[in-house]
């Protein structure tokens, strides 16, 4: 259990102390909000077409204009709302590829191994050849996770099954970063269960406590980075590598 605690300062250092790692970071954060700030302005944009139509249904031009202005805001606060829950979701989709990569280094430099190769445009290149192998890998991933956050959503809806929903999500959210690991060394989906299996208390105490801060706005922005370097660490640990 002390390697729940103890993996999140080694997971912090290190992204911030590698600039390669830091860039890995950062970027799919940043194209994760420009996609939810280019929802805002495509909003905002298009408020004529509220105002063209409320025309419809009120005589008085400013009764319009105000109805959009308010259908407007509350569109927005909408889009912040839905960012709140999906940001993590949204970036890990974006970030697969740097994802894959940030955690092929970090196990690289905490390992002492070459995952991949020291000439960094060769790396890159491998990186872009596995860029459709990668998004499908995500695609079967998401479709997995949406079955089984349906499934935690119906029990959340019983009382009597909150405890049990928040352990499935906590453990979904875990899994969601495991896999990189678990793809980079070409785990057979048993192998995969048996780890779950092996270690279900670390990862779902661990999905509980990045649980708590995925819906808090611009804390949530660092969240996928900061859990797939965790999860990597956390993994290497449980498998006694480091």
């Amino acid at each position: 259990m002390k390697d729940v605690f103890r993996s999140l300062p080694l997971a912090l250092k290190v992204i911030v102390t590698d600039p390669v790692n830091f860039i890995l970071a950062v970027v799919p954060t940043i194209l994760a909000l420009l996609l939810y700030l280019l929802s805002i302005a495509g909003i905002y944009r298009n408020s004529d077409i509220f105002v063209a139509m409320f025309r419809g249904y009120v005589y008085n031009s400013e009764q319009a204009t105000l109805l959009s202005q308010i259908l407007t805001g509350i569109l927005i606060l909408f889009v912040f709302f839905v960012m709140s829950w999906t940001f993590v979701l949204v970036v890990g989709i974006i970030a697969a590829p740097f994802n894959s990569l940030l955690s092929a280094r970090i196990e690289q430099k905490l390992v002492q191994r070459t995952i991949m190769d020291e000439d960094h445009q060769h790396a890159l290149s491998e990186v872009k050849r596995s860029v459709l192998s990668i998004f499908k890998n995500e695609l079967k991933k998401l479709c997995y996770l949406i079955l089984a956050g349906a499934f935690a959503f119906v029990l959340n809806i019983f009382p009597a099954f909150y405890p049990l929903a928040l352990f499935l999500i906590s453990s979904l959210l875990a899994v969601q970063f495991i896999d990189y690991s678990w793809s980079r060394h070409n785990l057979t989906v048993g192998q995969c269960l048996s780890d779950v299996a092996k270690n279900i208390i670390p990862y779902s105490l661990s999905g509980a406590l990045f649980l708590v801060v995925v819906p808090v706005p611009l804390v949530n922005a660092f969240v996928p980075a900061v859990a797939t370097s965790y999860y990597t660490i956390l993994w290497l640990k449980r498998q006694k590598k480091i």
